[in-house]
Parts: C-alpha cells; structure tokens; sequence
C-alpha cells in the first residue's frame, strides 16, 4: 500500500469561528476607529460639531499669557511655530511646536522697551533665518509707531535693531521687485513728522533704504495692504487701499514696482459705517480670487454684513448671524486689540474646496465676545432672504467648544498637528486677565483629501545638511497658486475644478496667515491633475510660473523657485499624508494577515502530527510483501 501525502480540512469549526469574529472585529475596527476616537468627548451625541476640545488622549493645546502676533517656522523643523507678545506688552516669546504633541515649547525671549503693538516675522536680510520686524510705541500716547528687527538664527532672536523711520501705521510684508527679498510697506516717516507711502528694504543688515511709492493719496489707517493676484494672471499684484475724501477707494496696481501700473480702481459698496480689514479668497471655487469685506451698516455695528466682489460687482452674502449678534467694537475689546481692525480668517477647514471664515462676534444678550465658525455652502434663496451670490456662509451652531470660549478676542486657523486639517486656535482675555491662547482640534471624521502647497524664496541653506530636517524656507509673501483637477460634484462625473489661493496675502495688523495654503479636494481621492505655482514678477520677467502634474492627494509640495529665472528647473518637494482609510485600511489587512499567517500555522502543526501518527503506525505494520 503505497502513502500518498495529502491535504486534510481538519475539524476546527470552533477556530473557523473565532478567525470570522476575528475578522469582523478589524473591519469595524478600520471603518470605526475614527469615529470612536474623534467623538469619544461628544456625549450628547452632536454628530455635527467638527472642533473638540481635546487633541486624543484628554490633551489639550494652551499658551499662557501669550498674544500671537505671527506664525512662522522658526527653528527650521518643518512646524509652524507662534511668535508671542506677553499681556504687559513689553516682551516677545517664541513659542515652537511639534507635530507629534500638543505642547508648545518656550525657545527665546527678548525683552523691549516700550509697548509692543505688532510684528511680522520673515526673512528680511535672505540667510534662510526668520527674523521678526516688531511695531512699538515707548509711549502709550506716542503719535505713530517705531519700528525694529530682530534677527533670527533659528535659536535665539538677536536685541533690537531700531530703525531710524516712523511708522503712521501698521506695515504689511510684500516682495516689491521679485527678487525674494520681503520689504515692508506701509505710511513711514523720515523726519518723524511727515508720513508718505513707501516700502522699506532690508538687504543689507547695516543699511536699511525706503523707496516712495509713486501714489499722491495717503495709504488709509487700519485697512487692507496686499500682495495677491486680481487679475487672474497667476501674478501677483499690489492691493492698496487709499484714504480718498475721508473713505476707503480700492487700487491694484500690476508690479513689481519698478513699473508700478494701474490696473484697476472701485469703490466700496455704499452706505458703510464701519470698514474692516479685506481678505481674499476663492470662495466659489471658479478659480479665480475674490475681494472679501466686512462692515458695520451703522457706527454701532447692530448690522454686520460681509461683501464680496466678483466680476467687478459687489455682492451681499445673506449671512444670518443671529438676533443680536455683530461684529464687536474695537472699544469693546481690550489692549491692545483695541488698537488693532477686526478681521475674519478664511480657510477651508472642511476640505470640502469651498473656503470657510472664522470671526469673533459679540453676544448683544450676554456682553460677551466668541468665536463664530461660518460654514461656506450653496446659496438657497427663500421669501426673507434672496440670494445675491450664489455661495454663502452658515453659522455653526453646534460648535458647542467654541461657542462656550467666551471673552474672546481673536480665532484663527492653524493647523497645530500638521496633518493637513485645520484647528482653531482663539485667544481668550479681558482687561482684568492675562492672555490665553487656546487651541480646538478639528476632528473630522470623513475622509476628505486636500494639498498643501509651501511657495518659498531661492536663498540656500548652507547649514541644510547637517539637520536631521531641512528648512524650506521663511515666509514669502504674494505667492500665487492654483489647483485643477477632475472630480464628482453634484452627481457630474469628470467635473473639472479650479481653485484659486494665495500665499501670504498680507501681514501685521494681526491678520496671522499661514506660510502654506491648504486646498481641500473633497472626498474624491484622484491625482491632482494640475498645480501651477507663481512667484511676484521682477523687471527681467513679469511671469515666473511652473505647472506641475499628477499629484498625489494628501501631500505636501513645497516649490523652491531656484533658479528663479528659470521655471521649468525650479525644485520640488513632496511629502505624502496618508489618508485615514489608507491607514485604517492597512491595519486591517496586516491583523487580517497574521491572523491567516496564525491559522496556517496551526493547520501546518496539526497537519505534521497527524503525519507522525500515520508513520507510526505504518512503521508497527506487518508487511506481508517482506515474506
């Protein structure tokens, strides 16, 4: 009798069992563990709230006595890191932070004699090292604002270097030439008496030099100076708001400023009481940038409204805020928030590709000021409420964490894990209290996708390579970029997308916007077909552009434009997030793996026993053929 060796099906109903329950559990496991850990503080079953108070494991993200005046990635790691002003207003403090913790760490300090008012942070002298030009008065009744820097070595801030010039205002940053040295622009004075609109340079540490703009009328106090692109170039322009008979008159002029042409000119809607700072943003998603611009209807701001203009016509968006809800008064907040204009923060925290807004909004019926989130979404028109636009922005309402953050004087986006999902962080003081700032988690739980996109300057690092990560860069402002791409909108297939976004629009005045922008791309997980990056224009080319195609989504791209002249060999970086299914859908696969890997071992053990008991028992067999 010939042993022929072969494969047995055991009887293991009972293990058979348990490996299905097994698998069971890692599929709930991947297409459940977000939810549980995203929602495990949400015990009145709000499923709407995206913004938690707690970062995982009952962490939370606050700086005591700390007022952000500029963000920015200060120790070369890669992190965007908050450069502070104490609530006495005589000190500055960087605070750096960790994509891998909530907890910000002190690195330096530097104490200045005076009353500290604002600060931008670049790199002003081009070595790669963020520095932080700083607006302060020695006195508090002191008529326009001194002005001095600090220079940065990615450790330590050096001691103040005053500048010999008088600021009438709050300056914002720009790359006036195109040569990725940022200047200063704003109202300086050289005799500290007369003020003239001028930008300041910084490419020499010893010499600084102003350059008159070529405008007759007075940049207006509190308002809005920027580096964005209007006109739908990919280039940046020069934004400019002018104090024209006593009201704003809005002007964009192409650069760089070599040349300085008018492109455009309008006015602001009528009827305004009360202007606040503009921001801009492609809130429609077509592709092209929007000018975006609150206002009180009376001068005590019971009627707050948001404009927007779009193909050269003002628009009311019918945002309802609520009974008694408005924007508050400057009066109304403490020091030195009352020397600062109100701004709303846009970005698109849901990464649905439409830009949403965050505003500190006062209560008429309890007196305090909070936080608002303005979800972007379709205009629906009804008999009390037209639509004039066809997007509009809806209150939160069940953001139950930052509504209950009361006296609030500031919310801004910023992405405290470097995930790719935008938090919000909301400074928190009065009059009688130092300065808090505290940080909500945005705990999405779809898994949406976005890009990241860091435009920076072409100076080199010679240090690079001696760090573990290298630096990319500090804050370049006026970069444009546009994504295209194909997705599935509203049940259209091979809908092709386009948005528009701008790095770094503008700075001080407490604007506090990100040295990246993040473009959110929905649920759709395809390549992004396109990403076409522009720098500010200079005298040799007034179009430096590169397009890149085929990007992975949930990645990071980081455009070094070197050589400068020479798009098509500027350098790239790419860093990939895996999404939240991809990981979740991993573990499943590698525990469904060992469990199978588990139950052919065992198969094998009880397959090599049973082969030991056949030849046993084969080996105690009589063999008659041996007769």
């Amino acid at each position: 009798m010939n042993y022929v060796k072969q494969f047995r099906i055991l009887p293991s109903s009972h293990f058979f069992r348990h490996f299905f329950l097994l698998a069971l559990v890692c599929q709930t496991f991947a297409s459940g563990k977000s939810d549980s850990t995203k929602k495990s503080s949400n015990n009145h079953g709000d499923e709407k709230r995206v913004f938690d108070i707690n970062f995982g494991n009952n962490k939370n993200f606050a700086i005591d006595d700390c007022i952000p005046l500029a963000f920015g990635d200060f120790n070369a790691d890669k992190i965007v890191d908050v450069f502070c002003r104490n609530t006495k207003g005589d000190e500055i403090k960087i605070m750096v932070n960790d994509d891998r913790s909530t907890t910000s760490k002190e690195i330096c300090k530097v104490n200045i004699t005076g009353i500290i008012y604002d600060a931008s942070a670049a790199d002003f002298d081009g070595d790669s090292k963020l520095d932080l030009f700083v607006l302060y008065k020695t006195k508090s009744d002191q008529i326009g604002y001194n002005g001095g820097i600090l220079w940065g070595n990615r450790v330590n801030l050096s001691e103040l270097h005053p500048t010999e010039y008088l600021f009438e205002n709050i300056p914002t940053t720009l790359d006036a030439n195109g040569d990725s040295y940022v200047e200063l622009l704003g109202m300086m004075s050289t005799d500290n008496t007369t003020f003239k609109p001028a930008c300041l340079f910084f490419k020499n540490r010893m010499t600084f030099r102003i350059r008159d703009l070529p405008v007759a009328e007075r940049l207006r106090s509190g308002a809005t100076q920027a580096t964005v692109d209007l006109n739908h170039d990919l280039v940046a322009d020069l934004f400019l708001t002018l104090d024209v008979n006593n009201a704003p008159k809005f002007r964009i002029y192409e650069l760089p400023i070599e040349t300085f042409k008018l492109y455009k000119e309008y006015d602001p809607p009528p009827g305004i009481a009360i202007y606040h700072l503009s921001t801009f943003a492609d809130i429609d998603a077509d592709g092209e940038l929007e000018h975006i611009l609150p206002v009180c209807m009376d001068t005590s701001c019971s009627k707050s409204q948001i404009y927007v203009r779009d193909d050269d016509a003002w628009h009311l968006l019918p945002i309802k805020f609520g009974d008694g809800v408005r924007f508050p008064l400057t009066k109304e907040l403490p020091s030195p928030l009352d020397q600062i204009p109100l701004s709303v923060k846009v970005a698109d925290y849901n990464l649905d590709g439409f830009p949403d807004m965050v505003a500190v909004m006062r209560q008429t019926s309890s007196g305090s000021t909070v936080p608002i989130v303005l979800q972007n979404r379709p205009c629906e028109s009804d008999v009390n409420t037209p639509c004039t636009y066809n997007r509009t922005f809806t209150p939160q309402g069940e953001e139950s964490f930052i509504l209950a953050a009361t006296n609030a004087t500031m919310a801004v986006f910023f992405d405290v894990l470097e995930n790719g999902y935008l938090d919000l962080l909301v400074l928190q003081g009065s009059k009688n209290q130092n300065f808090k700032l505290i940080g909500f988690q945005n705990s999405l739980v779809q898994d949406v996708h976005f890009i990241k996109v860091m435009v920076i300057s072409t100076f080199s690092c010679e240090t690079c390579s001696r760090q573990k990560k290298l630096p990319y860069g500090n804050n370049q402002p006026g970069q444009s970029v546009k994504m295209e791409t194909i997705t599935i909108m509203n049940g259209i297939k091979d809908y092709w997308v386009k948005l528009a976004a701008v790095q770094m629009a503008q700075s001080g005045q407490m604007t506090l916007e990100l040295p990246y922008v993040i473009i959110g791309l929905g649920s759709t997980p395809n390549f992004v077909e396109k990403i076409t990056v522009g720098v500010p224009p200079n005298m040799e080319s007034n179009k430096l552009i590169r397009t890149y195609t085929q990007m992975i989504p949930n990645s990071q791209i980081v455009v070094v434009p070197s050589p400068l002249m020479n798009p098509e060999k500027w350098h790239s970086k790419l860093f990939i997030t895996p999404s939240r299914m991809i990981l979740h859908t991993g573990i499943a696969l590698g525990v469904t793996l060992v469990v199978l890997a588990g139950a052919l071992a065992i198969l094998q053990y009880r397959e090599k026993l049973e082969d030991d008991r056949e030849r046993k028992v084969q080996a105690q067999a009589f063999h008659y053929d041996a007769l």
